[in-house]
């Protein structure tokens, strides 16, 4: 049995049969591996070369953004230096998954670089530059309300400060007209 299982295996193998069988839980493997390497660019980041990959080359770089850690990120920042603008809106797009501290500077680049994008991509990039700004606006937002609630805390503590004085003084007069017959 075993050895007729082997044999029907390597047949189907050698005719090329397996190659279109996807096996249960392999699913992300079964992508033709011609079609997963001409969608990529150099070194797997993204660029307007191949209009056909153009939308899943961004989209991949982006997920792999949002997924990496500090080392993949500042390894991906030197790979992609310089002035091209494919480079510069990776780079946009990398900035737009860091730290706050870098969304400003990936809201420039953006803005500077979008009209350069083939126009098919330009719907997606727009879309992300609108999703950064909207994450900036809600950290501004957040900044706001932090500062007025601590302004308000303050407000209260020196509201409590002077209750507790009138408390005393209140008291106070209350002592004196029970003591005074």
């Amino acid at each position: 049995m075993g050895l007729t299982v082997f044999m029907l295996v390597s047949t189907l193998s050698a005719c090329g049969a397996l190659s279109n069988i996807t096996l249960p839980g392999t699913e992300s493997a079964a992508v033709s591996p011609d079609v997963k390497n001409s969608c990529l660019g150099a070194g797997g980041l993204p660029d307007f070369i191949e209009e056909d990959c153009l939308l899943d080359e961004w989209v991949a770089f982006s997920l792999q953004a949002q997924r990496g850690n500090s080392d993949w990120r500042r390894n991906t920042l030197e790979q992609l230096e310089g002035t091209r603008h494919d480079r510069r809106l990776a780079r946009a797009v990398l900035l737009s998954w860091g730290d706050e501290s870098d969304w400003k500077h990936a809201s420039d680049l953006f803005k500077a670089d979008l009209p350069t994008a083939p126009s098919r991509l330009q719907p997606l990039l727009r879309q992300w530059l609108n999703g950064l700004e909207e994450r900036r606006d809600l950290i501004v937002e957040r900044d706001k309300s932090d500062s007025a609630r601590r302004k308000l805390s303050a407000d209260n503590a020196q509201l409590s400060k002077k209750l507790e004085a009138l408390t005393a003084i209140e008291e106070s007069i209350n002592s004196r007209r029970q003591s005074t017959p």
